[in-house]
Formats: C-alpha cells, structure tokens, sequence
C-alpha cells in the first residue's frame, strides 16, 4: 500500500508540473549536449575566434625596452643582396658587439657557410659569446631539420625556432623545450642569468617549469578551448604585447654601416631577424586581422618577453580552470537559460533578463582574460542562449495548444477582455488540456422565448434563421455587456452565468454579479421592447420571453471529449434558474416576466424594485423555494457595471 501511496504521490507530482518536468529534461539533456559537442571539437574553432578577439582587447600594455630587433628588411636586401654573406654578418655581430648586448639572437639558420668570410663569422660570433643560433627540429617524418652548424654548436647556443600551428597557419601557442630549448626560451634564459642572476627553474619530479613566482602552464590535449591537439614539449599559450612592428625595430644595414648609437643597443636583447616580405617568415596571429602578419623574430620577441616579464615582474601568463571546472561552469550557464525561459514565461522579461545574462557573461569572460585567465566564453553562450531558446519555443508552443483550448471554451461565450483576463490566468484553468471542475459562487440566468411557434409561422422559412440569430444575438450581447458568460443555446433558449470563469471569492464581487444579471435582464426586456416594435411594423407577432435567475454554488469546468470540450457550470443552483424561467408560464413574473430566487433577491438590497410572488416547491424540488418578481417602474434602466 506504502508503495501505491508513494508511486500515486509521484504520478500526481509529475501530472501537476507536467510542463516544468519537460522544461527540465530538455534543458538537461541540451546542457549536456553542448558538453558533448565541446568535447568533440564542435566549438573549437569559434572558441579560438573568440579567443583572438580577447587578446586584441588587451593589447594595452607598454613597449618591453629590453628588446630590439635588428631587422633584414627588404631595403636590405636591396642594398646588400640575399643571401647575406658569412662575412656580412660578421660584421653585423661585430657591430651588434662593440654596443654590448646582453643576448644577440639569430633567427637565420647558419648550419651552411655562404659566400666568403666563414672564419670571420666564427670569430665573430665565438668574440660575442653571447650568441643563440636558430636550429629546426624535424617534426613530421619524411621533413628535414635543421641541425646546429658543427663549426658554430661548440661557440655558441642553440635553440629550435619550431612554432606550433593551428589550423589557418595562426600561431597562438609556443613550445619552449623539447628535447632542448626553444630559441625564445634559451634567449630569455641567457639574459636573466647574465644581466638579474636569475634563470627559468625546471623541477623534474613535476616536470615543470617557474619563471620567478609563476609555474609555466603547460598546454594539455585538451587546454582552453583546444580539443584534442598536439601537446608534445612543453607548451604555453603566447600573451602578445602588441601587433606587428610593436618592438623597436633597427635596420641591420644601420648597424651594418656604423649609424646607430652603442647605447641603443646595450644590455639589452637584440633579435636579428627576416621582415623582408619576399621571404615569407610571417603567420598570422590573434593579434592581426584582415590577411596582416606577423614576422616571426616578432613572434620570438613575444615570447622572449613573455619569459622575461613573468620572471621579474610577475606578468601572468595565460592559464585556464580544470577541465572539470569548465564544464561546471558551461553547464549552469546552460541551466540558467532554460531555468528562466521556464519559470518567466513573460517573452519580453525573459528576453531582457537572457540580454542581462548574456552581457554579463560576455563581461565576465573579458574581465577574467583581462587576469590572464582563459574561461569558456563561448560554449557558456551557446549553453545559454541555446537552452533557453529551445524552452521559450517549448513554452510557445504549449501556450500556442493552451490558448487553442482556452479561446475555443471561451471565445464564444465571453467578452474578448475577459478572454484576454482568462488567457493571463490560464495557470488557474489549465489541467491535461482541460479546466479541472472546481465549486465557485455564480448567478445563473435563463431566458426562453414565449410564442416561438406562432412567430415562426408568420415568417418565410429562410426568414426564421436570420430573425431568430437577431434575437439570441441581442441577449448574448447584454449579458457580455454586463460581465457576464453565455453558457449555451438552447434552440431559442439562453443560458447564462455571471461569476465565471474568473471565480469571485468575495461576497462584495459575488453580490456584484447578482446584481449584473438582474441588470443584464431588465436590458434584455427593453431590447425585447425594442424589437417586438420594429417586428410589429414588419407584419411580424410580438414576443416576450421568460427570465429566471438565481445565485448558489456550482461546479465549473470543462465537459466533453478531448476533440469536443465545452465550458459550462453544473448543480442545484442551475436546476432552480431553470424552474424559475418555466415558472414564468404559472404565475404574473411583472411587466418583463423576470422571476428570482430568496438568494438573489437578498444580494440587490434596494438596487432593485422587486416584489414578493410566494413560496413554491419548484419542479424536482421537495423544499419550497421564496420567489420574487422583479418590477421595472421605469425608473430603473440598463444597469452599468
């Protein structure tokens, strides 16, 4: 029995928040489902996207003044010709040496002598002693690397220029060791020992590296927005400065030619570099938009400086939350949106709370990269705004079915304000697709046509369905008029109810409609008045009809099959309505045969000019019921309420 009890509990539970139970599931499951898109590398490009569009929003930080590139620029080639000669850049590292730098990197491979002047170059470059050399690591079989020179590896460092590319050849990550180190990392390292005594630490048993306070985020598999990528060596995400050209740049055949001040370069870094366009050492990066590049000395000097910043300044480098974390986060951004979209079912505040959440997001993922820190902006957004898309259409199409059901019960029957009212409280009505039956205080109201068949028989057959629509029109239209419901036709009868289907709890509204009903039918006999004149002078017989009224309690809801529901009020209370306008016939009902019950007349007070006929038990009826007759002295008209 416990078990029943518990399974009845729940089946009520899961029928009474039918709706909401759906909402959740689909949010759910589309909550998930953008986890899993993730996860499979659906959003990684656009994460990439809008990751690019991050770093360009902070490039806002000063020159690094330990930097300078000495470049080989296409004036240069120009003048000195390409290849240079071993010579020629002997003398530039001459040059370069007399300033004193503290490093002189050359992104230029040297493993081959060219021309004339390869001893001078070995002199030149074993004088320096601060010289790192560019090597090339063959990373897809069947590609040759570049291996250090074997007259120069002895004199001098070496480090591998190799960069990581994303697909669209953009270079966002940077590997700083493999089996060696990088060319930025052996530089960055070579001037915080000579120039701070300090260096980049390596420790083993947790394979990995600190600059000064920091640990050097390692790029996973799965980093960021990455899904499934090469994260062989020890990668990092590069934090750009600033666009292309944003170092100071020098024209080697400045230095060359004696033209730049030692001091320029002194104690500081000095990159030799390609920026000639004909030699395509350039890729694209976050930081350049519209087919701009970047050259790759100035992508080295990024890298340098992102080494060296962090070891003395404590400049952050790019991190990101847990996998786990992630996907917490994605998630209840995605549950928020189709939390709202469920439980504010009102279109525009759900679109300006999603607009709120949406700016607020979008500021949190700028204001957390602006710390360096890399969170997922854009599946959050599509968690967020898909979930509560997909609900608000849900939600829709439900109100779209309820309001087809809503407006077939009631659009017949009541005014189109209180269709309007009805659809605003549809909650209160709404059950499995019907109005569940529910005891509410109403005033019932009758009327039957007296002499229907002799008025008929006046009239040509195609005249009576248009005299007799005229007629019932004309009711419905005061008893709308005057708040109150059509509850149905019967043949030339009408019934009607006034305190439903918005119920009235309080006796105030209650004696309201009492006293609505009693308006609406003195209206109905003036217009009866009306009519019979306009008939009379058409050769047509007067009529009159019969009026009953009375107030009580009833069960309202919707009747019928799923296909066929009908809207109407059921009990005692319409029973005696009923006798009352058949009552009509026995007894004098006034001047408008309008007839009332004890209950009614009690809620009129002196609205009304009412008159006692006598106590009778009503057809179907064992207790005698008080009736009273209301009187129109002309002094009453059409009541507005």
């Amino acid at each position: 029995m416990k078990l029943k009890s518990i399974l009845a509990n729940v089946g009520s539970f899961c029928k009474q928040y039918q709706h909401r139970l759906i909402s959740g599931a689909i949010t759910f499951s589309l909550s998930f489902g953008v986890l899993i898109a993730r996860e499979n590398g659906v959003f990684e490009q656009a994460e990439l996207g809008v990751y690019d569009s991050l770093v360009r929003s902070q490039l806002n930080e000063p020159v690094d003044r330990r930097i300078v590139i000495v470049e080989i620029s296409e004036a240069d080639i120009q003048e000195f010709r390409w290849p240079f000669s071993d010579r020629l850049f002997a003398k530039l590292i001459n040059q370069l040496t007399v300033a004193k730098p503290a490093v002189i990197g050359i992104d230029k491979y040297l493993d081959i002598p060219v021309l004339e002047g390869r001893e001078e170059l070995i002199t030149a470059i074993s004088n320096a002693g601060n010289v790192v050399n560019a090597k090339f690591i063959a990373t897809v079989a069947g590609r040759i690397g570049v291996e250090p020179a074997a007259d120069l590896e002895k004199i001098s460092r070496y480090g591998y220029v190799n960069l990581p590319i994303d697909k669209g050849a953009i270079v966002r990550r940077a590997s700083i060791v493999g089996d060696s180190g990088s060319f930025a990392f052996e530089i960055a390292n070579l001037y915080l020992q000579k120039i701070h005594n300090q260096q980049i630490e390596f420790n083993p048993s947790a394979i990995q590296f600190t600059a000064g306070k920091q640990i050097i985020p390692k790029l996973t598999s799965n980093y960021g927005g990455y899904r499934k990528q090469d994260d062989s060596g020890y990668q990092m995400m590069i934090r750009y400065r600033g666009n292309t050209r944003f170092f100071e740049h020098i024209r080697s055949s400045d230095v060359i030619n004696g033209r730049v001040a030692p001091e320029k370069l002194h104690d500081r870094i000095v990159l030799i570099g390609v920026t000639a366009e004909s030699l395509k050492d350039s890729y694209p990066t976050p930081v350049t938009t519209d087919g701009d590049v970047m050259y790759g000395v100035e992508i080295h000097a990024n890298i340098v400086s992102q080494l060296v910043s962090a070891t003395l300044e404590n400049r952050q480098f790019i991190r990101v939350w847990s996998d786990d974390l992630e996907k917490i986060w994605i998630f209840i951004w995605a549950i928020m949106g189709g939390g709202i979209a469920a439980l504010i079912p009102n279109a525009f505040k759900n679109i300006a709370l999603l607009g709120f959440l949406v700016a607020t997001l979008v500021g949190m993922g700028y204001f957390a990269f602006a710390q360096a820190l890399w969170i997922p902006l854009f599946p959050a957004l599509v968690g967020l705004i898909s979930t509560n898309t997909l609900i608000t259409a849900y939600q829709l199409a439900i109100q779209q079915s309820e309001r087809k059901v809503l407006m077939g019960l009631f659009s017949r029957h009541v005014s189109k304000e209180l269709v309007d009212i009805i659809w605003t409280s549809r909650e209160q009505f709404m059950h499995d697709g019907r109005i569940t039956g529910k005891e509410v205080y109403v005033t019932v109201l009758f009327t039957d046509m007296r002499n229907f068949s002799t008025a008929v028989e006046a009239q040509a057959p195609g005249e009576t369905l248009n005299w007799l629509n005229h007629y019932l029109g004309t009711i419905a239209n005061e008893v709308l008029a005057h708040g109150g419901m059509v509850d149905k036709y019967i043949g030339d009868a009408v019934m009607a109810v006034f305190g439903v289907p918005i119920p009235h709890p309080d006796e105030a509204a209650r004696t309201n409609d009492a006293r609505s009903a009693v308006a609406a039918a003195l209206a109905i006999a003036h217009k009866l008045e009306e009519m019979n004149e306009v008939w009379v002078s058409q050769g047509f017989p007067s009529v009159s009809t019969g009026i009953g009224i009375n107030s009580g309690f009833v069960i309202a809801g919707s009747l019928g099959s799923a296909e066929r529901l009908e809207y109407s009020v059921l009990g005692d209370a319409v029973n005696v309505a009923a006798r009352l306008e058949s009552f009509n016939k026995e007894v004098d009902g006034g001047p408008h045969h309008i007839l009332i019950s004890e209950e009614t007349k009690q809620r009129l007070n002196d609205s009304f000019k009412t008159e006692f006929v006598c106590k009778y038990a009503l057809k179907g009826k064992t207790q005698e019921t008080e009736i009273y007759r209301v009187l129109d002295l002309g002094q009453i008209k059409t009541q507005t309420v």
